[in-house]
């Protein structure tokens, strides 16, 4: 009897159950990445960017996901309910993983719109993405390749082929949030370095895309998401305090309308000059290698959300540093000889014009623009190639 105490007594010591609940921990976790992840998701890009190698593109081929109550990530990230406006969300993919859907997709695509998130419109009604958008202005069909990351070139030529698209546009949305990466290497795959771009090499053009992004979104745990999700709920400044308010900054507009912000978009690179030089030459390569296939490359220069709206504050912050990036990144892509339209101008007179009214360019809970931001992106694209 005592043995069998002393037994049992060491089976749920510390040392003994630890290891254990870590086991199973780690195989719920493996087990969870290949589980759907719509119930854990209030937004469409975490439920649809692909988590294993099935398609070229980054998310789930031909899937449709709708939601009623999507709302802004930024208001997530804080926890602020009270800072929600919620809208519905439809995301449809194409067979090759790209955010396209059908009822919108014609044949003899006139361009290619690529980017990040931006280009992508994950949260806004498929009809105001900037593709479809670009589609209705021009009267020719423009395909959406957006995604986490703006395609390489040979990535982007996989597209080409796919589309046949022997002559046309590509439209690199860039925003100046991108301002503090460094470019990719001028190389078809973008690899750094002898090792990766000989791996890249060796995978070749589909499996380097198709594993792109499970690799990119490796650290993209849903056993994290879940503790996460229950933490909020916990942390609601009635039961425990609200800890995440502290990741975001709330602010007011002048026409008292709640705005909350993530720090990062407040900052400017150091030198800016230095960055936007590095990346006009990149784009130069791009520009250049695309010329030979007979294809134009317009970069679509979108500032930060606080750049256009932080002076719209109740007590407006200092913006200057934001308005010398965007000049030096317009000004070196000019130098290089890359077409370039740039929203600043555009999105300064349209905002402060439309803050009276309460109607915004971007979302005031979200760093994306709205269907009111990508009319006027398409707008200052069509008037730039008439």
């Amino acid at each position: 009897m005592h043995d069998a105490t002393a037994n049992s007594a060491r089976t749920w010591s510390l040392g003994r159950l630890l290891p254990r609940l870590m086991f199973l921990s780690l195989l719920l976790d493996l087990v969870l990445r290949f589980v759907p992840l719509d119930p854990l998701t209030f937004r469409a890009w975490e439920a649809m960017l692909r988590r294993y190698p099935n398609a070229v593109g980054p998310f789930i081929p031909n899937k449709h996901y709708h939601r009623d109550n999507s709302y802004g990530g930024v208001a997530s990230i804080g926890n602020l309910p009270a800072l929600r406006h919620y809208h519905s969300v439809d995301f449809t993919t194409d067979a090759d993983g790209f955010h396209n859907p059908p009822a919108l997709a014609q044949g003899n695509p006139m361009g290619i719109v690529i980017g990040d998130s931006f280009a992508v419109g994950s949260e806004l009604p498929e009809e105001q993405s900037l593709s479809a958008q670009l589609t209705q202005r021009f009267g020719a069909y423009f395909y959406n390749a957006g995604g986490p990351q703006p395609l390489r070139l040979r990535s982007l030529e996989t597209v080409v082929q796919r589309l046949h698209l022997h002559r046309g546009l590509v439209i690199f949305e860039f925003l100046e949030a991108r301002a503090f990466e460094d470019p990719p290497a001028a190389t078809a795959d973008g690899g750094r370095g002898a090792a990766q771009a000989f791996f890249f090499r060796a995978m070749g053009r589909d499996w380097t895309d198709r594993f792109r992004t499970p690799l990119n979104e490796l650290h993209a745990s849903p056993l994290r998401a879940l503790s996460a999700k229950l933490g909020k709920k916990i942390q609601d400044d009635t039961l425990l305090p609200n800890s995440f308010a502290s990741f975001v900054i709330q602010e007011r507009l002048r026409n008292g309308e709640p705005i909350v912000f993530l720090p990062a978009e407040l900052k400017s690179p150091s030198d800016p000059q230095k960055a936007a030089k590095r990346w006009a030459a990149y784009l130069a390569w791009y520009s250049t290698e695309l010329a030979k296939d007979g294809l134009d490359l317009v970069v679509l220069l979108v500032p930060n959300r606080s750049t256009i709206y932080t002076p719209l504050l109740a007590q407006p912050p200092d913006v200057s540093a934001s308005r010398a990036t965007l000049e030096d990144f317009a000004d070196a892509l000019e130098n290089a000889g890359v077409a370039t339209v740039s929203l600043r101008d555009r999105y300064v007179h349209d905002a402060r014009i439309l803050l009276d009214q309460k109607k915004y360019l971007y979302f005031l809970d979200d760093i994306h623009w709205n269907g009111e931001g990508t009319a006027d992106a398409a707008d200052e694209i069509f008037k730039a190639r008439k």
